[in-house]
């Protein structure tokens, strides 16, 4: 069971959320909430995890499929509801096409 994914743009790009978003879900995850995260400039497209947790190797599988880096959580959001948190920025390629 995979676990839950939050899904957040920190990009100028309108609607990157909602695509990640379709292409999380097309992947077999479920997209707990979406939306923007303003509290910060996100530097890549990254997926964090809560350390400690099973959501560290779902993380990891979900950041290969979207090539994206993935990291334990930071300060501004490690007390989020459980699940992964994935945020989209400029960067972003989505899926990899060679599969």
């Amino acid at each position: 069971m995979k676990v839950p994914v939050r899904v957040y743009n920190n990009s100028n790009i309108t609607g990157l959320a909602n695509k990640a978003s379709d292409e999380v879900r097309a992947n077999g995850w479920e997209v707990a909430e979406k939306g923007n995260y303003s509290q910060g400039i996100i530097p890549t497209t990254t997926v964090y995890y809560r350390p400690g947790t099973d959501e560290e190797a779902s993380a990891k599988e979900l950041a290969a499929v979207l090539r994206a880096r993935v990291e334990p959580r930071f300060a501004g959001i490690e007390s989020a509801a459980a699940g992964i948190i994935l945020i989209v920025t400029n960067d972003y390629q989505g899926v990899s096409k060679s599969k």
